[in-house]
């Protein structure tokens, strides 16, 4: 039995939101084709009409992951007035986030997955990790934030580390007091940034 074009690209994109889900959650080693598979309602076998390997489809997923991301979402707004950067990263240290409730974040769940020994997966880790810092960078540019891309750095590696750190801490309340602390100091860093406009 033969299927149309859009009948494959919808097969595909189930495949690619249940890896990008289970992937961002559990990481590379952890999930299995099977459980993917399971979690996309489709067939072992259907996998391979697709994706030529798990590795092909972790590199696939996590650039499907870091496209559909709030980040993304916040560069393609025509308006960069529009965009808060404060609700930004209130958003990623906020506790649905940190708690695993909403969408995830491949850089903040995937940090075992940076030093992986297959290079295809650490060079899947990294390019999401540059695909954001560009996304935040556009941002800061559009509001005339020098230095721009060094905030951008700056500011991605505070989150991905401040959420990982959180999400060891078993205390609810000491987790949300380290959280707050860690937005201040964001914000904080966010609201001093010079502009093109300042002499």
């Amino acid at each position: 039995m033969s299927y149309s074009s859009e009948h494959k690209e919808q097969s595909r994109l189930r495949i690619l939101q249940a890896a990008a889900k289970l992937f961002c959650r559990y990481g590379f080693d952890a999930v299995t084709l099977g459980q993917i598979m399971k979690q996309a309602k489709m067939t072992h076998g259907a996998f391979y009409a697709h994706f030529s390997g798990k590795s092909a489809l972790y590199e696939e997923a996590l650039k499907f992951a870091a496209s559909n991301s709030y980040w993304a979402r916040a560069k393609a707004k025509k308006n960069a007035l529009d965009i808060n950067l404060k609700a930004l990263v209130a958003r990623y240290l906020g506790k649905a986030h940190v708690s695993l409730e909403e969408s995830l974040s491949p850089m903040t769940f995937l940090v075992t997955d940076a030093s992986h020994k297959e290079e295809k997966v650490r060079k899947a880790y990294e390019t999401c990790y540059f695909d954001l810092v560009d996304n935040l960078t556009a941002i800061m540019e559009r509001k005339g934030v020098r230095n721009a891309k060094v905030l951008a750095e700056d500011t991605i590696v505070s989150l991905v580390g401040t959420v990982t750190v959180a999400r060891s801490i078993v205390s609810i309340e000491k987790q949300k007091a380290f959280l707050e602390r860690a937005q201040q100091r964001v914000f904080q860093k966010l609201e001093h940034a010079p502009t093109h406009g300042e002499g």
